[in-house]
Parts: C-alpha cells; structure tokens; sequence
C-alpha cells in the first residue's frame, strides 16, 4: 500500500486510525516520502506494535521523521533508526517492552543508549555493545546479541560480563560467538543460572556457520 494512499483513509476515517494497533515499515529503497509517513504516524496514537526498516535514511532525516510523536501504547519496537533518534523515545514510551536495534556504529565510545531507562524493557535484540548498554539499568530476561560482521567474534566470557548486572535474570539468551570458544557453557552455566534456553550460534566473519538450540530440562 502506498504512503499517500494509507495518509488518505487515515485522515479522513478517524476511526481506522485509532484502530491501528500494528505498523510495519520495511524497505529496500531510501525512503523519499518522509513527511507523509510522518503525517501517517502521527494520526496513529494507539500504535503497540511498530517497525521500522529504512535503509539509507540519514540521521537528520530520522530525527525529523520521528521528532515528536508520542506512541502512549508502545510495547514493541524494532528498528534500524539511529541510536540518538531511540533515545530519545524512553521519555514518552515507558511501556516498551520488546526492542530489537541494529548497531550504532561506535567501536570506541559508549552507545548513546547508555543509561536509558525503560522500566518494563524485557526482551532486547542488537549488536552486544548497544545491549549491554540497555541490560545495565532494565530487567531485562530475554536477550540476543549479535557480533559485528567487520570484526573477529568477541570470546563469550567478555559478551556475558558486559550482562553481569542481568545474568542473574536472564532467562532466555542467544548468542553469537567463535567456534573456537570452547568455554562458553562453563561460563554460563556460572553466570545465568535462572536461563532455560539458550542458543549459540557459531560465526567466522562475516558468514553464519552453524547454530544450536539447547534448552534446560
């Protein structure tokens, strides 16, 4: 459905917009209509459910896209934004509950959700810099953390300290590490004693090589 055309039934059936509880963004292309979907998120104040995959969209043009809008309903969130424009959404979105990132691309700097707090934030996805940045100051339970693809798998003992403040919650993980990291159950298996399953997956950047499910009896 088009951007213009979706913008038209909202703002002339005001009760399709309230309706709205799911909204998914996702494309191949740089977006070039900005202000209308702006304009179509703003008449969606009811909105649980959001995603948004916008390839190529600068930073300036994220922040005018999202500056603003206020989703008091918010539970679910994923999207390739960059982390300056999220962090602001804490302040007016305390209900999300799940929020699923792409990397920030800062290598020696803190991830600018450092700090952020969101008092019901359960499940997080992302490169593991950015969330151990969430887990610090969230209950967080379920966690995915991926490696970045440019450089070598980071060993599993550095990826479960940066959660040494959740481990002790954590119930459901998913990690991505080297094959040659040989001691990654020993050390979860001292640090998340509350995980009922977990999943590894084997990378050689920049390629997946294998993947396990296991899960507690």
């Amino acid at each position: 459905m088009k951007i213009r055309f979706f913008l038209g039934i909202v703002q002339h059936n005001r009760a399709v917009a309230l309706a709205v509880r799911s909204f998914h963004v996702v494309l191949c292309e740089q977006l070039k209509q900005v202000t209308l979907l702006r304009e179509c998120l703003k008449h969606l104040r009811y909105l649980e459910d959001l995603e948004l995959e916008l390839p190529h969209l600068t930073p300036s043009r994220w922040g005018h896209l999202l500056r603003d809008l206020q989703f008091r309903h918010l539970d679910l969130l994923q999207t390739n934004a960059p982390h300056m424009v999220i962090a602001a959404f804490p302040e007016y979105h305390v209900n999300v509950a799940f929020l699923s990132i792409e990397a920030c691309g800062r290598t020696s700097m803190p991830c600018t959700l450092d700090g952020n707090q969101l008092p019901i934030l359960c499940d997080v996805s992302g490169p593991f810099g950015c969330v151990s940045a969430l887990v610090q100051n969230n209950p967080v339970s379920r966690v995915t953390a991926c490696q970045s693809p440019a450089t070598q798998p980071i060993p599993a003992f550095v990826l479960v300290s940066s959660l040494s403040t959740s481990t002790a919650c954590l119930t459901i993980l998913e990690l991505e590490l080297s094959p040659m990291d040989f001691d990654v159950l020993e050390c979860l298996a001292t640090s998340t004693p509350a995980l009922t399953a977990l999943k590894l997956i084997e990378v050689q950047a920049p390629t997946l090589v294998l993947f396990h499910w296991i899960h507690s009896t």
